[in-house]
C-alpha cells in the first residue's frame, strides 16, 4: 500500500514537473516573441504609440508568469531527487511578511508615479509594464499574507502548483467559456435587432445612421463616446450588459476559479487548507485578469482609475475564491455539500453585487460628468466600490481570525492532555 502511494506521488510530481518545465519554455517564447513585436512596432513609424506600451505590457506579463512557474519546476524537482525544498520558496516565514509589508507601503508612491508615466507615451513605452506588474500584484501578495498568517497552508509545492495553475491556465479556461456566452447573448441579441427592424422601419433608420457615424469617428475617442452615449444609456442594453457582467460572468468565474483544487478530491483536505487554496486560486485569477485590463486604459486617469479599481477586485477574487476553497474542503471531508453550496452561491452574489456597481457607476460618471471631471469627481463616484472593498478585506480578516482562534484552542487543548499526562504519570 505505501508503494502505491508512494508511485502516485511520484506520478503527480513528474507530471507537476514537466508541465512546469513546459510552462516556462512556453512562456520564455512568448516573451521573446512579443519582445521583437515590440521592437519593431516602436521602430515603425506606422505604429501608433499605444500598441508599443501594451507590447512593453504583455512582454513583462509573460517573463513574470514564467518566473511565477519555477518554484513549482524547482519544488517538484527537490522532492523527485529526496531533497529539501529551498528556503527561499517557503512563504511562511516572517522575513516574508516584512519585506513585502514595505513594499506595500511604497504602493500609492509607485501609483503615482504610474501615473505620471502614463500621461508620457514615450516613458510609458518603457517603464509602464514592470509598474503596472507592481501596481497589480502588490496589493493582491500582501493580501494573501495578511490573510493566510498563522493557517495551516498544506505542501507547499502544493500551493505553488495551485497559484501557477490559476495564473497561466485558469484564465485562458474563463476566457474561453466567456465569449461563448457573449456569442450566444450576442446571437439572442442580433435576434432582436432584426426583430426590431422588421416591425419598426424608423428603428433601422436610426441603426444605420449610428454605424455610418462610428465609421467617421472610429479615430477619434470623444466623439465615439459621445455618439454612443444615447444607445448605451438604453434601458435594454443596460439591463443586457447586467445580465453579462453581474449574473453570467459571475458564475463563470466562481465556478472555474477554484478549478486547480479540483485534483484534491480525494485528499479530504482540511477547511483551512481549502480556504487557503481559494486564496491563491483568486490571487492568480486577479493578478493576470488585472494586468489585462491595463492594456485597455486610454488615458493616464483612465490608468489612475483602473489601478485603484484592481487593486479591489483583486480582494473579491481572493474572498470569493476563499470561500468556495472552504466549501469544497467541508464537501470533500465531511460530506456537507448543503455548505458548498451556500458558500458558492455567496460568492457569486457577492461577485455580481460587485460587477453591477462597477457597471452602473460608469453609466453614473458617462451621464454626470464631463471629459474635464477632476480626480477627486472620479474616486468620488467610485466610493460604492470602495464600500465593498472594506466589507471584502473585513471578510477575509474576520475568516482568518476564526482559522487561527480555532488554530489557538486546538493547541490550548493539546497542550492541557500533555500537562494531564504528565501529572498523571508523576
Amino acid at each position: 500500500m505505501e508503494a502505491r502511494d508512494t508511485n502516485t506521488r511520484d506520478w503527480r510530481t513528474k507530471l507537476s514537473l514537466g508541465l512546469s518545465g513546459l510552462g516556462i519554455a512556453y512562456f520564455l517564447i512568448q516573451a521573446i516573441s512579443y519582445t521583437v513585436l515590440w521592437v519593431s512596432n516602436f521602430r515603425s513609424p506606422q505604429s501608433g504609440i499605444d500598441q508599443v506600451i501594451n507590447y512593453g505590457l504583455l512582454v513583462w506579463s509573460s517573463i513574470l508568469s514564467g518566473l511565477m512557474l519555477v518554484p513549482v519546476f524547482l519544488l517538484s524537482l527537490s522532492k523527485l531527487r529526496g531533497q529539501d525544498p529551498p528556503v527561499w520558496l517557503d512563504t511562511s516565514r516572517p522575513t516574508y511578511r516584512k519585506n513585502v509589508s514595505w513594499l506595500l507601503s511604497l504602493w500609492p508612491v509607485i501609483v503615482l508615479i504610474g501615473w505620471y508615466v502614463a500621461d508620457r507615451p514615450m516613458a510609458a513605452a518603457f517603464l509602464l509594464g514592470p509598474i503596472n506588474l507592481l501596481v497589480a500584484g502588490l496589493p493582491i501578495l500582501w493580501v494573501y499574507l495578511f490573510a493566510s498568517m498563522g493557517l495551516k497552508r498544506g505542501l507547499q509545492v502544493r500551493q505553488w502548483r495551485i497559484f501557477g495553475f490559476s495564473l497561466t491556465i485558469t484564465p485562458f479556461i474563463v476566457i474561453i467559456l466567456e465569449l461563448v456566452a457573449i456569442l450566444i447573448l450576442g446571437g439572442l441579441g442580433a435576434l432582436w435587432v432584426s426583430y426590431r427592424t422588421s416591425v419598426d422601419l424608423s428603428f433601422e433608420r436610426d441603426l444605420t445612421y449610428l454605424f455610418n457615424q462610428v465609421s467617421i469617428y472610429q479615430n477619434d475617442l470623444d466623439g465615439l463616446l459621445e455618439l454612443l452615449r444615447p444607445a448605451i444609456l438604453q434601458p435594454g442594453v443596460i439591463v443586457w450588459v447586467l445580465v453579462l457582467f453581474a449574473g453570467v460572468i459571475p458564475i463563470i468565474e466562481e465556478v472555474i476559479k477554484t478549478i486547480a483544487l479540483w485534483p484534491m478530491a480525494g485528499q479530504k483536505i482540511t477547511p483551512q487548507e481549502g480556504f487557503v487554496g481559494g486564496l491563491l486560486c483568486g490571487a492568480g485569477f486577479a493578478f493576470i485578469e488585472n494586468v489585462l485590463y491595463f492594456t485597455v486604459s486610454i488615458t493616464a486617469m483612465d490608468w489612475l482609475i483602473l489601478a485603484i479599481g484592481r487593486a479591489g477586485t483583486g480582494v473579491l477574487h481572493m474572498l470569493a475564491s476563499g470561500l468556495i476553497g472552504w466549501g469544497l474542503a467541508l464537501a470533500w471531508r465531511d460530506g456537507k455539500w448543503l455548505i458548498l453550496s451556500g458558500t458558492t452561491l455567496f460568492a457569486i452574489i457577492l461577485h455580481g453585487l460587485w460587477n453591477a456597481v462597477a457597471l452602473l457607476t460608469g453609466i453614473a460618471s458617462l451621464l454626470f460628468l464631463d471629459n474635464n471631471a477632476t480626480v477627486w469627481q472620479n474616486l468620488l463616484y467610485s466610493l460604492p466600490t470602495l464600500i465593498l472593498l472594506i466589507i471584502s478585506v473585513i471578510g477575509i480578516g474576520l475568516i482568518s481570525h476564526h482559522f487561527r482562534k480555532q488554530n489557538h484552542l486546538e493547541s490550548a487543548i493539546i497542550d492541557q492532555d500533555l500537562e494531564n499526562e504528565e501529572q498523571f504519570a508523576n
